[in-house]
């Protein structure tokens, strides 16, 4: 159970059941048995779409589509406009790259990225899965695939980010520093189960 607003780790090695819970959480999988619930509601019962606008969802790659930067975006969601796109672009320390580019926000996006450093693609994907304003930010070792000092650097981002927005924050980590600097309750995994549930401190 999680209150609202928090950040949560999951923390294991690799193979412990993290990523799998978290893509239950996402509605990526179904559960063979026992309920998700958001706000009291199963997961099971909301509209696919719904789930999308409710929980937003970063993996490890940033995985932009070919296309516009407006278009990896807003996806299918058309009523998000222009004003939150850039609302969420400066949250994000990305809106100066969108706007000095001459095509703006229909600036092309590649498969590799579009020019854009490996930094900056994980800050579009987070613009992306936040620009809806979901109720719950979920991320699938985010921050892996940076190197050391530009990963340091996002947790602070993420960190301040999450105080700036509000909305509770779900990561999957086997970085035990990235754990403790960055939730406010980590859950450690064994073997698809959860060993040990405390603040930083307590672990």
């Amino acid at each position: 159970s999680i209150p609202a607003g928090q950040k949560v780790a999951m923390l294991g090695r690799v193979g412990s059941g993290k990523s799998t819970l978290l893509r239950l959480m996402s509605g990526l999988y179904a559960p063979l048995a026992g309920s998700i619930r958001l706000d009291g509601v199963d997961m099971q019962q909301i509209e696919p779409a719904e789930v999308r606008n409710r929980m937003g969802y970063v993996g490890q790659d940033p995985q932009l589509f070919m296309g516009t930067l407006r278009e990896n975006l807003i996806l299918s969601d058309s009523w998000i406009n222009d004003t939150r796109i850039a609302e969420t672009l400066k949250a994000l320390g990305i809106y100066d790259i969108v706007a000095n580019h001459p095509l703006g926000l229909d600036m092309p996006i590649t498969e590799a990225g579009g020019g854009l450093s490996g930094g900056q693609r994980q800050r579009v994907a987070l613009a992306r899965a936040l620009v809806n304003r979901p109720s719950v930010l979920l991320l699938d070792e985010p921050l892996g695939a940076l190197d050391l000092k530009l990963r340091e650097q996002m947790q602070l981002e993420l960190k301040e980010l999450q105080r700036e927005v509000g909305i509770t924050f779900i990561f999957v980590t086997h970085d035990q520093e990235e754990a403790l600097t960055l939730s406010d309750r980590i859950a450690v995994f064994n073997h698809g189960r959860i060993e040990q549930l405390g603040t930083p401190r307590e672990i």
